[in-house]
């Protein structure tokens, strides 16, 4: 526990995506780190083309519960 407290970031930044790496005290595994998987990239303009299966003919209608704000 002491050694992983003190060496964390450099235990971190050696670790690669999926490796696990466990904490001890005592002789009693208290945690686990895993480094996650690389993140997967930003959503981009345009990336949902051709996903959209259906779409109602009156999605952008404006809703009768807003009517009152709307006059």
């Amino acid at each position: 526990m002491t050694e992983a407290t003190l060496g964390l970031p450099k235990l971190l930044a050696n670790l690669l995506p999926g490796e696990e790496v466990a904490i001890v005290q005592d002789g009693q595994r208290v945690a686990t780190i895993r480094k996650e998987d690389a993140a997967t990239p930003a959503c981009e303009a345009g990336s949902a083309k051709g996903k959209i299966l259906y779409m109602a003919d009156d999605f952008d209608a404006p809703l009768d519960d807003f009517a009152e704000y709307m006059e």
